[in-house]
């Protein structure tokens, strides 16, 4: 008689057919958590076909272009279809649930066990385009005010409404572009056309009066020409080369407070040669006094009428100096040469989100709680001027030893 080992061959369990990754160890030691999983399996999938058409994430986008156009034929030619089209629809839904029951579900159940890879892989998909599906609303932190906005915006774009309704639109044509726009409102070319509407001012600022939401009213500060042509400097072809090499370090969102200053960009020009894009945020303050109004005299343990606003340290009146004091640095090491970005101060929108004409944000008498608009309780006020400098730091060719 042999002594090799016979081992016998028996039908793998649930449990164990949902085994093909490390994560499935979790479901070979919970068996009613595997079968679970593999009875609901079929209609993850139909879950997540119906996210993947919704969404615009399958491969195969006429299958969403064929939705739509059918969507379209029906709703706005119901009225001529609706004799006919009735018994084939239903014929078709019928035919088309007996196909699934028998096919799909069939299959997943007892035919083709779904591994652990494909039940996890179905699950992330779902999560994945959900998070894409509520992703509008997400980031969106509303509040009471917003509400009272969107409250007053709708009865304002009301006689609107009715107008387009009346003279402009039928009823079952506006019913049907709102249809085409949910139906499409993840598609690509939807994305690129909200985008480019986006870049319009005058969407956005529509957008914030009706909302009320915390919109970025400007397109941020993008220089329109190279304000540092006029720096003197020498280029070497090694310099040249290094220039194509190296890109942009922008940081505008990690800004980092240098001084009197924010960096806002840096460059690499070549191994000695370094170019930073810095902005000067000045603060004018002032508190009102009874008997005087709005003055620039302030109490003597705050702030100055015009302070920087990362330090709160005593500033220049922008509007009043002319040559403006560069910050200086002793370092034998370097040089700096400062260059204007901007011809001139300018106030800053997003400081007071563009609803006071002159750039004002008021705070009460300790510079809290800050408002966008005049009242009883509003004893100080502060508003923003900004202006961008080009900096170039070049290393000495000669260090002077003490």
């Amino acid at each position: 008689m042999s002594d090799s080992a016979v081992y016998a061959v028996f039908e793998p369990t649930e449990a164990h057919l949902l085994s093909t990754l490390p994560q499935a160890k979790l479901l070979v030691d919970n068996p009613i958590l595997a079968s679970a999983l593999a009875n609901i399996f079929p209609y993850i999938l139909f879950i997540d076909d119906f996210l993947e058409v919704v969404t615009w994430t399958n491969d195969n986008p006429y299958k969403n272009l064929l939705l739509v156009s059918a969507y379209s034929v029906l709703w706005l030619y119901w009225s001529k279809f609706r004799l006919w089209i009735i018994p084939i629809l239903a014929v078709l839904a019928f035919l088309s649930l007996v196909w699934t029951t028998s096919s799909v579900i069939y299959d997943s159940k007892f035919n083709e066990k779904p591994t652990v890879d494909e039940v996890l892989r179905a699950l992330h998909n779902i999560t994945v385009r959900f998070e894409l599906l509520l992703r509008p609303a997400k980031h969106l932190s509303l509040q009471k005010k917003n509400y009272v906005t969107m409250a007053v915006g709708a009865l304002l774009i009301t006689p609107l409404h009715l107008a387009v309704m009346k003279w402009i639109l039928l009823p079952q044509t506006y019913v049907w572009w709102i249809g085409v726009f949910v139906l499409t409102y993840h598609s690509p070319f939807a994305y690129a056309s909200r985008r480019l509407l986006w870049r319009s001012a005058y969407v956005r600022r529509c957008t914030y009066w009706l909302t009320g939401l915390k919109i970025r009213l400007d397109r941020g500060e993008v220089s329109t020409k190279r304000a540092h042509e006029t720096i003197s400097r020498a280029h070497t072809p090694n310099s040249a080369d290094v220039q194509k090499s190296l890109d942009l370090v922008p940081i505008p969102n990690k800004a980092e407070m240098v001084n009197d200053f924010t960096i806002t960009q840096k460059t690499i020009l070549s191994s000695t040669q370094l170019r930073q894009s810095v902005r000067f945020d000045i603060l004018e303050n002032e508190r009102r006094w009874i008997g005087l109004g709005w003055s620039k005299y302030l109490l003597p343990n705050e702030r100055s009428c015009f302070c920087y606003e990362a330090l709160m340290a005593p500033a220049p009146d922008p509007n009043a100096s002319r040559h403006f004091r560069f910050p200086v640095f002793a370092d034998d090491l370097y040089t700096y040469q400062w260059q204007w970005m901007d011809e001139e101060w300018h106030l800053d929108s997003d400081f007071d989100r563009g609803k006071d004409k002159e750039g004002w944000v008021y705070y009460d008498n300790n510079w809290d709680l800050p408002r966008y608009y005049d009242g009883f309780s509003r004893y100080t006020r502060a508003r923003k001027w900004t202006r961008r400098a080009i900096l170039l730091i070049d290393k000495r060719s000669e260090v002077n030893d003490a």
